[in-house]
């Protein structure tokens, strides 16, 4: 056992750090983006491969718990900004990013920085904030193939907002020039042979894995489109939709999801819907006065939120996976719950005004105590409803401890000659922990 670290398609991420650092020559994985590899190539030069993937973990959720504090201040202000970043406190995926020894931390942390950018350019009246939002939309699809579920609705509040605006012509040149830098930077992220979004969110082989025998769900798998942004015509973005109205209509087997996920569903998912919808009510009703920023707050939470609902129809339902979608619920805690506060009546409101770094200072502290857990709650770290998190470490496969490698694939064999170099040269590598 490793636990607690998560190495999930560790080859996956450990050739890709030796594609981009000492061996070019190893070949990249076609699910993966470059970018998101390049802080834990950096940091794995002089650490080794699995200080360079902690690293990069660790420098990502810096840049979430930020993200988060910019992404509810930009729309609500100080207090939703502070309490926005709190709450993520109390969400456990967000928490253990530091634990997820792949690029996926990486991958939430592009998604939430493309966020406050979206966030920025609705809210802003000015033609040229929308270059913000370009950029939000940008990052987005430069970060992952399935990047394209965050892009659309965001480039939708893009262009309500360029619509509004006094200058048009000048708002789409602001729009449309970071989306062109990031289409060319995508041609050197994404391989040629990258696997498309439809490939990667097609649920037909999955079902068919499971033993369906459903007609609609045999091969062959024709996704009418093979999108990667970067290498594929953006007017070819019609039919990427039309294959996903179409796996809209597919009806799962009647045993999905598989008994292994249930768990998941039932002390993961479930709880965490009312806090969805209670927090959105609240975050867009306090907003109901400020439409650009209720408009923002709308299009850059619709991703994570279509997510989040399409996890209760998974084979699998894992930390890695969560801790993409959350951020956005962090958000809708602190934007719902800070304009509640700051809109709370008081003798020195007057003077104070609604953002005080008074009012902002004390929901600060107070939030605080209750998701630390000093006073007993449900958002405490120790609060009975919670359920700990399975451990996958695929790392096992090819630890430098692990015996008669022999009969391992070369791509496995590859990476674990790499982490038996890394420990020669004493670099840290999860130990296994003796039973």
């Amino acid at each position: 056992m490793l636990d607690p670290w998560n190495t999930a398609d560790m080859v996956d991420y450990c050739n890709a750090i030796l594609h981009l650092g000492t061996d070019p020559d190893t070949p990249w994985p076609m699910k993966r983006s470059k970018i998101t590899g390049l802080f834990a190539a950096f940091f794995a030069q002089d650490r080794g491969i699995m200080s360079g993937l902690r690293a990069s973990s660790a420098v990502a959720t810096c840049l979430i718990g930020g993200g988060l504090y910019l992404w509810a201040r930009i729309t609500a202000g100080r207090t939703a900004g502070l309490l926005a970043a709190i709450a993520g406190l109390a969400l456990s995926p967000l928490v253990l990013l530091p634990r997820i020894l792949t690029f996926y931390p990486m991958v939430s942390a592009a998604f939430v920085l493309g966020a406050v950018g979206v966030t920025a350019g609705i809210v802003s009246r000015h033609p040229r904030a929308l270059a913000l939002a370009g950029a939000g939309i940008g990052l987005a699809l430069l970060s992952d193939v399935r990047g394209l579920v965050w892009a659309v609705p965001w480039s939708v509040g893009g262009l309500i907002a360029l619509w509004r605006s006094a200058n048009r012509k000048q708002a789409v040149m602001w729009l449309a020039g970071p989306l062109i830098v990031s289409f060319a930077l995508a041609r050197l992220s994404f391989p040629a042979g990258a696997v498309s979004f439809e490939a990667q969110i097609d649920a037909r082989p999955l079902w068919q894995l499971y033993g369906s025998t459903d007609p609609a769900h045999q091969p062959p798998h024709d996704s009418g489109g093979d999108f990667v942004w970067g290498r594929s015509a953006p007017w070819k973005l019609p039919q990427t939709g039309l294959f996903v109205l179409h796996q809209l209509t597919l009806d799962p087997p009647e045993h999905f999801p598989p008994p292994v996920s249930r768990f998941a569903v039932d002390n993961h998912l479930s709880p965490m819907v009312p806090v969805w919808i209670g927090a959105g009510l609240l975050a867009l009703g306090g907003l109901i006065r400020r439409p650009r920023a209720a408009l923002a707050l709308a299009v850059t939470v619709a991703p994570f939120a279509i997510a989040f609902h399409g996890q209760h129809g998974m084979a699998e339902i894992r930390l890695r996976f969560m801790s993409q979608i959350l951020p956005a619920l962090a958000v809708l805690i602190g934007v719902g719950l800070g304009r509640v506060i700051d809109g709370l009546p008081g003798p020195m409101r007057a003077y104070l005004g609604q953002s005080h770094p008074a009012r902002t200072l004390v929901a600060g502290g107070t939030a605080l105590v209750f998701v630390l857990g000093m006073i007993s709650s449900p958002v405490s770290s120790r609060a009975r409803w919670r359920r700990p998190w399975p451990v996958v470490g695929e790392l096992v496969l090819v630890h430098p401890d692990t015996p008669n490698k022999a009969q391992l694939s070369p791509r496995m064999q590859t990476c674990a000659s790499a982490l038996q170099r890394d420990e020669a040269a004493g670099h840290w590598i999860p130990r296994r922990r003796r039973h």
